[in-house]
């Protein structure tokens, strides 16, 4: 049988090329060319603050503004001096330090700041974590502005703009400062920072001004929920009115939480009502004998965060996050807390005189799982670095001396009392509270 000159070099072609397929699927099989996978990245909850700060002025003169001159060091009322004002920095970082069970805020409007390099200073002082800002100077006539730190970790800044309030006569007050947040998700957040019109002048004459502000501020969410129904929303700040309040409930149309009828995706739900319709509040308010509680600084949200969706409230969070050392513990001011001045001369070296507020919120369902994915992977690599079992059949290599002795050493000093180093006593302010436990309220 007469063979084609070219078959021996087509068999020797087909030959290699099956010996390479084998080892690729060899290589496929193996152990070793298998890719680590990681695990899903946990999603972390987050929590929510708001406080108004009262009257963080630094010491310098602002000759733009003839109102800042009440906290300067030569003001014969005042004398707002650096160690002052260092006092102040550090009695509100220290506050701050304890919400959300002592691992501080990862978002936190703050209202009555005078300039951003004073935000920068305060979350300088505030620890482990690393905050970004959120600032604009507004056209107030005391010169005082709203703030937004957050948490870099969990958040990029994505955009900063405000929007003034249009108020008649020429008067001038706090714009409505907005922050476009995004989470390690992508999620996008909107976070509104509010410090409506005072009730100077009673509540008739101050009315309308805080009427402007709701409209301002709705006609602005309107907008993102124009564009994206389902983005999620919150609404921080003093508002100076009450969660019941015509200005909130009815022109800003805030429904009470919670809700019997469930939660819309574009309307707002404030999360402070259940705690203002039991008299408890964050401004502490006495009046020729008559003391009330005021909750005007609230947390207000989208129906997006309610719903048990991509990001969700921790239901029951919601809290007045005045520890107990802020507060007053005797008299008629009971409860109420400690303020910078006493008055307008008497310094007292105290907080603010509003009681903070935070929430906490969650990612449900990926949150849960990706913590499960990331122990398992801990577990699992944990295992592999732990040295392989002797069988019983096999010779154990004898245990050295020096582990036993090492090891009884051990149980030894297990054995003998811990000693533990005293910590010195924080610095406190004048007047405050000896108690040094930290209670929410």
């Amino acid at each position: 049988m007469k063979h084609h000159p070219n078959s021996t070099a087509i068999r020797c072609l087909l030959a290699l090329l099956m010996l390479g397929l084998a080892g690729v699927v060899a290589a496929k099989d193996s152990p070793k060319a298998k890719e680590k996978t990681p695990a899903p990245r946990a999603l972390a909850d987050f929590y929510v603050a708001n406080w108004n700060v009262e009257n963080l002025f630094d010491t310098k003169d602002d000759p733009k503004n003839k109102y800042d001159d009440e906290f300067l060091p030569n003001n014969v009322t005042t004398r707002w001096t650096r160690v002052r004002l260092d006092t102040k920095l550090n009695n509100l970082a220290r506050v701050i330090k304890t919400m959300n069970h002592g691992k501080g805020p990862d978002i936190l409007g703050l209202e009555e700041v005078e300039h951003e390099h004073l935000v920068k200073k305060l979350t300088d002082k505030l620890g482990e974590k690393s905050y970004g800002i959120a600032y604009r100077e507004s056209p107030d006539r005391r010169g005082i502005d709203a703030a937004l730190i957050f948490n870099r970790k969990l958040f990029t800044l994505i955009q900063t703009d405000s929007y003034k309030v249009p108020l008649r006569y020429g008067s001038k007050t706090r714009d409505i400062l907005h922050a476009e947040l995004e989470d390690r998700n992508g999620g996008t957040l909107h976070v509104y920072v509010n410090h409506w019109p005072s009730r100077g002048g009673g509540i008739e004459l101050s009315d309308p001004k805080r009427f402007a502000a709701a409209r301002t501020l709705s006609k602005a969410i309107s907008k993102i929920f124009k564009e994206d129904k389902k983005t999620h929303v919150i609404v921080l700040g003093d508002f100076n009115d009450e969660p019941s309040s015509k200005s909130v409930s009815g022109i800003l149309k805030v429904n009470p939480y919670p809700s019997k009828k469930g939660y819309s995706a574009n309307k707002l739900y404030n999360l402070t009502s259940k705690k203002s319709s039991k008299g408890q509040g964050t401004y502490f308010h006495s009046f020729r004998g008559n003391i009330q509680w005021r909750m005007y600084d609230q947390i207000i949200v989208s129906g997006t965060l309610l719903n048990n969706a991509t990001i969700d409230y921790d239901k029951g969070s919601m809290e007045i996050a005045g520890p107990a050392f802020m507060t007053s513990t005797k008299g008629r001011s009971k409860g109420a807390p400690y303020s910078t001045f006493g008055g307008r001369d008497r310094y007292l070296g105290g907080y603010s005189d509003h009681m903070p507020v935070g929430a906490r919120f969650t990612y449900p369902g990926s949150s849960k799982s990706a913590q499960k994915a990331d122990s398992k992977a801990k577990k699992a690599n944990k295992a592999k670095k732990q040295p392989k079992k002797v069988k019983k059949h096999e010779k154990q290599p004898p245990k050295a001396e020096k582990s036993v002795e090492k090891s009884k050493s051990s149980k030894e000093s297990s054995s003998k009392p811990k000693q533990t180093e005293k910590k010195a006593p924080e610095s406190k302010p004048e007047a405050a509270s000896p108690a040094e436990d930290v209670v929410y309220f």
